[in-house]
C-alpha cells in the first residue's frame, strides 16, 4: 500500500511538473501579432481580431508585455491595451528583453550613425546612448539575454551588464549573445572561433573555423575540417558522415539542434537528423528551417509548406516569398507579390495578406 501511494505521489507530481511547463510556453508565446494594411499597422489576436487598431506606420511584435511602434519616423512602445506608454522619441529600437530594451538617437534617415543605449519600461534611459552599430555575420539585435548586452565600440563588441559596466572589454570582431552561459566569438575575418564565458576567459579555445550559438547543449561549427556538433567542454560529440555538394561550407550544412532535431544537408538537399546523427526526416527538401512548436517550414519548386516531427506535410505547399517559424500558435508569411499575413497550424489565414512591410 505505501508503495503505490508513493507512486502516485510521484506521477502526480510529474503531471503537476508538465503542466506548470506548459504554462510557462504558453505565459513566453505572444498573445498580440502586428498586421498591416496599405498605410497602417496595428494588432490583432490568435483568432485574427482586431484589438489595437491600425493607427501606427509600422509596428514590431510584443516582447514582455510592450512591442514597439513608429509614428512619423520616431520609435516608442505601447501596451497590450494599445496605449502608449513610451512616447515616439527614438530613432530606431530592438524589442524589450529582460526589462530593457536597446534604442537609438540621432543618426540618419535610415537610424545609421546614430548612437545606442538602453531604457526601461517607463522609457527612462539607464544607460546613456555611446554604442555604436552592431556590424557582423553572426549578431543578432536582441536588448539583453543572461544579463548582458553585446555592444559596439570602434567596430569591436564587448559585453555590458544592466548598470551599464563593461564587464568583457570590447576585443571581438564577430560573436553571438551568451546563450546557455557561453558566447562563441572570433577576433576577425581569418580568425578562429572560441566561446567565452561571462568573464571573459575562453573556455573553449579559439581553434574553430566557425561555431554557432549554443542551443541544447550544443553548436554547430567547422571542426578540422568538418561539420558537426561540439559540447561545452569543446569536445567534438558529432561528425556526421553524409556527403553533400557544399564544398565544406558549414554554414550551408549544419543547423542547431531545436525541439531534438537539427537541419542537415545530404547531397544537394536537407532532411533533419537528430543527437545520435540518425537521418529522422529524410534529405528530400531544398531549403528548410529549425523547429518551432512542433512544426518546420520547407520549400520546394518554389513553394513553401510545413512538416512536423515525422516529416509529414501537414501544412500544404504554397507559393510564399518568405515564412517565419511558428510563435504562438501562428506564422507569419509573406506572398509573392509582397503581401503580409498570418497562417494558423491548419494552414487557414487568420489574417489574410496585406501590403506593407514589417520590421
Amino acid at each position: 500500500m505505501r508503495d503505490q501511494t508513493m507512486i502516485r505521489i510521484v506521477i502526480k507530481r510529474a503531471f503537476l511538473l508538465v503542466l506548470l511547463l506548459e504554462c510557462i510556453s504558453v505565459a513566453a508565446q505572444p498573445s498580440l501579432f502586428p498586421v498591416y494594411k496599405p498605410g497602417k499597422a496595428g494588432f490583432i489576436n490568435r483568432q485574427g481580431k482586431i484589438v489595437i487598431p491600425l493607427q501606427f506606420d509600422v509596428a514590431g511584435d510584443f516582447s514582455e508585455g510592450l512591442a514597439r511602434v513608429e509614428i512619423n519616423n520616431k520609435w516608442g512602445c505601447v501596451d497590450e491595451k494599445g496605449d502608449m506608454v513610451i512616447a515616439p522619441q527614438f530613432s530606431n529600437a530592438r524589442d524589450f528583453s529582460e526589462g530593457l530594451a536597446r534604442v537609438q538617437v540621432g543618426g540618419d534617415e535610415y537610424g545609421f550613425y546614430g548612437k545606442w543605449g538602453f531604457i526601461d519600461m517607463t522609457g527612462k534611459f539607464v544607460i546613456e546612448p555611446q554604442y555604436g552599430e552592431l556590424r557582423g555575420i553572426a549578431e543578432n539585435f536582441e536588448s539583453f539575454r543572461e544579463g548582458l548586452a553585446l555592444v559596439e565600440v570602434d567596430y569591436k563588441k564587448g559585453f555590458i551588464d544592466k548598470t551599464g559596466k563593461m564587464v568583457i572589454e570590447p576585443f571581438f570582431a564577430y560573436g553571438y549573445h551568451f546563450t546557455e552561459k557561453l558566447s562563441c566569438s572570433s577576433t576577425g575575418l581569418d580568425a578562429k572561433y572560441g566561446c567565452i564565458d561571462k568573464t571573459g576567459r575562453y573556455v573553449i579555445p579559439p581553434n574553430f573555423d566557425d561555431l554557432s550559438a549554443f542551443s541544447e547543449g550544443w553548436a554547430d561549427g567547422k571542426i578540422n575540417g568538418k561539420c558537426g556538433y561540439i559540447d561545452k567542454t569543446g569536445k567534438t560529440v558529432l561528425i556526421p558522415k553524409f556527403k553533400n555538394d557544399a564544398k565544406g561550407d558549414c554554414s550551408i550544412v549544419s543547423g542547431s539542434f531545436s525541439e531534438g532535431l537539427a537541419r542537415w544537408r545530404v547531397g544537394s538537399k536537407f532532411g533533419y537528423i537528430d543527437k545520435k546523427g540518425k537521418l529522422v526526416i529524410p534529405a528530400r527538401n531544398k531549403y528548410t528551417d529549425h523547429f518551432s512548436e512542433g512544426l518546420a517550414w520547407v520549400e520546394n519548386n518554389g513553394k513553401i509548406g510545413f512538416i512536423d516531427k515525422r516529416g509529414r506535410m501537414v501544412i500544404k505547399p504554397r507559393r510564399f516569398h518568405h515564412v517565419e517559424p511558428f510563435s504562438g500558435g501562428l506564422a507569419y508569411v509573406v506572398t509573392q507579390n509582397g503581401e503580409h499575413g498570418y497562417i494558423d497550424r491548419t494552414g487557414k489565414y487568420i489574417w489574410r495578406p496585406q501590403k506593407q512591410s514589417k520590421p
